[in-house]
């Protein structure tokens, strides 16, 4: 029976069906398949750590070499060290940073560079070539060890210019230094480094050091241009064309300074270049400009007593005693400077005619500052300590007639009175 108007009316209305819905619903079972199958497998477990892709140690080896040719030594280092810590028993990685090391004139870390290399690889002549040479830039004092690791190199390949490059730079320290050797093999070598490998900035920068060792400046100008055309940012390089136009004739002291600026721009923490540039203005009797560069020198630097002793010494010629004897002071006897920084004075040594003028300075400024019962000491030591040297014994006459303490033309005999 069918009641009209009943609200218990039993026939049902029919909904009507709207595709859009069916294709929403169609999207969101798509989109939970998706999530469970695979963004939710993707994903990595909570409170893991997240991991990362490993570069190749070659990406960082090539990075090192394009900042080497940058001049940006120290970023080189780092990338060679990045290298060498994701595989430390690659030889060549060491051997790389040691080659940079020695140009950025950190030689002791690079010879334990190289000897690491041959730790791993013992019959490598590169390694046992970057060896020497870091032993090279060490002193006189390693000099015959230097020149038996490269032997030792070139009989493994006797066509490396490197090699020849290296050895040619220690058989001519070793000219100049220990007076022995001929300095004919030492430019043989250099020369032989070169037509191995004309595009070696070791090998032309050999010949250079060679030609400039023996006074030959023209000659050495052309090598190390050479040499700058093949790494125009080393600042090894610009120091040394700095040194060509001090020493060529006539000298250009503009052009020297700007040399020693670009080593200085290149290599900011490293005093040498900003040295370079006051012994340059020295040399022409600018002690006024001299000073002003030593004095920054040392700033990078001021633990280092032969920095001060070079300000001091300056100083002394500028006729500013004062300056003088506080640098010379910290020198020689040690100290602390006023920024608070620790310096360990140096002890005469004969065989050094540096440390030696330290010491004759300091006297000189002392008595002409009217100080001489603390310059009559110096003399006296420096007469019992160094009486070959001419230089020294005049100097320290020269203070001891200021004193008062001998008559002008007589020779004083050593004396006994206590050194300072």
């Amino acid at each position: 029976m069918y009641l009209s108007g009943s609200k218990w009316n039993t026939r049902k209305k029919q909904r009507r069906i709207h595709p859009w819905r069916v294709g929403l619903l169609v999207l969101l079972i798509a989109a939970a398949v998706y999530v469970e199958r695979v963004l939710v497998p993707g994903v990595p477990p909570l409170f893991l750590p997240t991991v990362t892709a490993t570069r190749s140690p070659a990406t960082y080896v090539l990075e090192g070499e394009s900042l080497f040719q940058a001049g940006k030594l120290e970023q080189a280092e780092a990338s060679y060290r990045q290298a060498i810590e994701i595989n430390p028993q690659e030889p060549a990685f060491y051997i790389a940073l040691a080659r940079v090391q020695v140009f950025g004139g950190k030689a002791q870390e690079a010879e334990t560079n190289a000897r690491n290399a041959l730790l791993i690889d013992p019959a490598s002549s590169a390694a046992r070539a970057v060896l020497g040479w870091a032993l090279d830039f060490q002193g006189a004092d390693y000099l015959v060890e230097a020149q038996e690791e490269l032997e030792r190199s070139l009989s493994v390949d006797p066509n490396s210019a490197l090699a020849h490059a290296y050895l040619a730079e220690i058989l001519i320290d070793q000219y100049n230094s220990l007076d022995s050797g001929d300095y004919q093999t030492a430019l043989q070598e250099a020369q032989t480094a070169v037509s191995l490998d004309a595009n070696s900035v070791e090998a032309q920068r050999a010949l250079g050091y060679v030609w400039e060792s023996t006074g030959n400046y023209a000659e050495a100008l052309r090598a190390y241009e050479r040499a700058l055309s093949l790494h125009p940012n080393l600042w090894l390089l610009h120091q040394a064309m700095g040194n060509m136009y001090v020493n060529q004739d006539p000298p250009d002291l503009e052009k020297a300074v700007q040399s020693y600026l670009n080593a200085n721009a290149l290599s900011p923490t490293n005093p040498e270049p900003l040295q370079f540039i006051a012994k340059a203005y020295s040399r022409f009797g600018e002690y006024g400009k001299a000073t002003q560069y030593a004095a920054d020198a040392m700033a990078l630097d001021p633990a280092n007593p032969r920095l001060h002793g070079e300000l001091g010494v300056l100083y002394y010629q500028n006729v500013e005693y004062d300056h003088a004897i506080d640098e010379l002071n910290l020198a020689v006897r040690g100290g602390q400077t006023p920024d608070g920084a620790s310096v360990r004075g140096v002890p005469l040594d004969p065989a050094s005619p540096t440390i030696v003028g330290f010491y004759y300075t300091l006297g000189l400024a002392l008595a002409k500052s009217d100080r001489c019962d603390e310059a009559t000491p110096i003399f006296d030591a420096l007469l019992r300590g160094v009486p070959d040297d001419e230089i020294a014994v005049a100097n320290a006459t020269e203070g001891l007639v200021i004193c008062g303490e001998v008559e002008p033309t007589s020779t004083p005999p050593p004396s006994t009175s206590a050194s300072s």
